[in-house]
């Protein structure tokens, strides 16, 4: 049978509704019928508790949140009071005095739930039926799904339906999502986030409509997950301020996961593979080449090393005569990537015994192998002094480890998920306008061995935007998932200053929207919500993309600030993947409305809607806390998170004056305490209709 929930009224309170439907509702449904009306309640019932185990705290925290008080049960006989009966005439019987009942009195809401799917364990959410039905009339609301997720999904939207009067919004409602995969991604190796964090976070998600929790979980930056198996990676953890270890546990990482699930939030973990893999020396030096290498950075903020300039002699673009890329083997401290070239073999065994390991503690099919900003440098593959390498570099070396890491993968039941390099071949990555326009980046080299119905997240959109789609799904790939950085990455602040340009200081254009630079770090909510990853694609490239994430890389995030950098951009995206319509006059109202439920039902501290990233300082990573002095952050700050001190051929970089001057990358973080900085809950905020 179906799952039907019921709510019937016993009495009837209707008025007219003071607003449409459509406006209490986010992220909009499939269809929506008004019946113009509102109910009162008074009470829910659930008399054979067949609603337990679903999302009835939605609807019963949305009520209180509204009107300061609980929502009683009554259905829930509470014990009798001790009576005392005045002495009766003896032909009389004591009785106990008729309430009285009031023809206006609020409804009684009568739960009743039955279901024909009951999805039983994570890894089934993959794929899952979210469609419901949500029926709400002067008698009652009736919902019915296929699954207890769809149903969990529409009490959510019930919840919503209630004013900040306490009534029920009366209305007909059938839903489903235009996307399968909807998510957020946040990176806890930059640095830490505490369990409660996460699951703040995945309630705000759940609210949203959205069912992915990537969790980048570790990076070079640090390893906070407790690995019995190799205790010396308790040396490249952050601390908190009594020096205990910042890490989660398995018991932590199987409680998100379970806390998701009741949810219907997949976690799919991320293991960072084989770059940005400094930290694995700590268990053997000789798993991870160019360890700490200095200078780092790539330049000029072009996405990242592996793509080359047509010559070496820039000339008289403000150049001069310097080797434009030299000596760059990563794109921020530490540097590192694991040795998949001298020592294959153990790298194997390492990766063989994580994804074993600790992967078995994530339920999900998928796991995310990384892969992305793999630089060829490190390998021996190209010289330091070489700014125009072979297209071809990486042939003979990651071919080799990617056979292998899939039969790893194989062996363990898990699915093959990487960023979007791994199904490049001739792709560019940088602008094709240039006068030193060069038609090839480097390749991996992988196309052709990995799945092709791989996961395969899409975020290097520099200058390529829908053309990488097209050039993906030529190659045959099927499973695509955008996480463009034009549009839905959420890292970096408008207080760093190669994030704030003049014309982004909040104004709007005739048309409403925010005034903002196409390419610019600090996307707001419309730059996020007007983004569709499908317009203007082929239908072969539209058809392979089943959804997209926002990523937030932390580099600039404390505990502080994860919710108002999140939320409620993550809702916007919602609504993009959701429903996938249009902005219109509504669409601002709506989300506001929906802001304020994820303060006062979830206590997320989301930003208001004018937010634009602005921070009263500059934050690094947590690295940065205890390298404030190494050698490993020296660079010259611009417009990508630093700079290189030398150029390939040694001396100091020549041409623009800002690049000549270098910097401590983790100078700031002497100003501030990454411990002392804490989660706030929010004050409550009013609900505007």
């Amino acid at each position: 049978m179906q799952l039907t929930v019921v709510l019937a009224a016993a009495t009837l309170a209707t008025a007219v509704a003071a607003r449409p439907a459509a406006h209490y509702v986010w992220p909009a449904p499939s269809s929506l019928k008004d019946k113009e009306a509102t109910v009162s309640i008074k009470s829910w019932s659930d008399a054979d508790a067949s609603c337990s185990g679903l999302n009835v705290d939605a609807f019963l925290n949305s009520y209180k949140a509204k009107t300061g008080k609980d929502l009683p049960r009554s259905d829930i006989v509470a014990p009798s009071p001790t009576q005392v009966y005045v002495p009766n005439p003896a032909s009389c019987s004591p009785v106990a005095p008729k309430a009285k009942r009031s023809t206006d009195a609020p409804v009684d809401f009568k739960l009743s739930c039955a279901f024909k799917t009951k999805v039983a364990k994570a890894f089934d959410l993959d794929g899952v039926d979210e469609s419901y039905d949500l029926e709400v009339s002067e008698t009652g609301a009736v919902i019915t799904a296929a699954t207890d997720v769809g149903a969990k999904y529409a009490l959510q939207t019930l919840s919503q339906l209630i004013t900040k009067d306490g009534n029920v919004v009366l209305a007909s409602i059938h839903d489903s999502p235009a996307y399968p995969y909807r998510g957020v991604m946040l990176d806890t190796s930059r640095n830490f986030f505490t369990v409660s964090d996460i699951k703040r976070t995945i309630d705000g998600l759940a609210a949203s409509k959205l069912n992915v929790f990537h969790w980048h979980i570790y990076d070079s930056q640090s390893f906070p997950i407790k690995w019995d198996t190799y205790p010396q990676l308790d040396s490249v953890k952050f601390k908190n301020a009594d020096g205990s270890l910042k890490q989660y546990t398995k018991e932590d990482i199987q409680d998100v996961v379970a806390y998701a699930f009741a949810r219907g939030v997949r976690v799919i973990p991320e293991f960072e593979l084989p770059s940005h893999n400094a930290v694995f020396a700590a268990i053997d030096s000789k798993l991870v080449s160019a360890l700490n290498h200095s200078p780092w950075d790539c330049t000029s903020g072009f996405p990242y090393c592996n793509a080359m300039p047509a010559n070496t002699s820039i000339g008289t673009d403000n150049w001069s005569s310097s080797v434009w890329w030299g000596r760059q083997l990563c794109n921020q401290p530490p540097c590192g990537q694991l040795d998949i070239v001298n020592h294959l073999d153990e790298a194997i065994d390492l990766v063989d015994k994580l994804v074993g390991e600790v992967g078995s503690w994530f339920e999900d099919p998928y796991l995310h192998v990384g892969h992305d900003e793999i630089s060829p440098r490190v390998y021996g593959a190209v010289k330091d002094t070489d700014d125009h390498p072979n297209h071809r570099a990486f042939d003979q070396i990651l071919p080799a480890f990617e056979k292998r890491l899939l039969k790893v993968l194989d062996k363990y039941n898990k699915k093959f998920a990487a960023w979007d390099e791994v199904a490049w071949d001739n792709v560019p990555s940088y602008n094709k306008t240039h006068p030193k326009y060069d038609a090839n980046a480097v390749s991996y080299n992988t196309m052709d061995i990995i799945p092709k119905d791989s996961m395969i997240a899409v975020w290097d959109q520099f200058f390529l935007n829908e053309d990488l789609y097209e050039r993906i799904a030529d190659a045959g790939f099927t499973n695509v998932v955008s996480s463009h950085n034009n549009y839905w990455y959420f890292d970096c602040s408008s207080s760093v200053k190669w994030c704030l340009q003049d014309f982004e200081k909040g104004d709007r254009d005739a048309s409403g929207e925010y005034v903002m630079y196409p390419n610019h770090t600090w996307h707001n909510w419309t730059t996020v919500y007007n983004y569709d990853p499908r317009a203007g694609l082929s239908k072969k490239a539209a058809s392979t993309i089943k959804g997209g994430f926002a990523s937030l890389w932390s580099e600039t995030i404390k505990r502080h600030n994860l919710d108002r950098f999140i939320f409620p951009r993550a809702g916007a995206l919602a609504e993009r993947l959701w429903s996938n319509i249009k902005k219109d006059d509504t669409t601002e109202p709506r989300l506001n409305r929906f802001r304020q439920s994820l303060i006062n039902e979830y206590k997320i501290a989301s930003a208001d809607l004018t937010f634009l990233g602005r921070e009263k300082t500059v934050y690094r990573t947590e690295w940065c806390d205890s390298n404030l002095n190494t050698p490993a952050q020296k660079t010259v700050e611009w417009g990508f998170p630093g700079q290189p001190v030398k150029s390939g051929n040694g001396s100091a970089m020549e041409g623009w004056g800002f690049m000549t001057v270098p910097n401590d990358y983790c100078k700031i973080a002497s100003t501030y305490t990454t411990n002392d900085i804490v989660y706030t809950a929010p004050a409550a905020s009013a609900y505007d209709f």
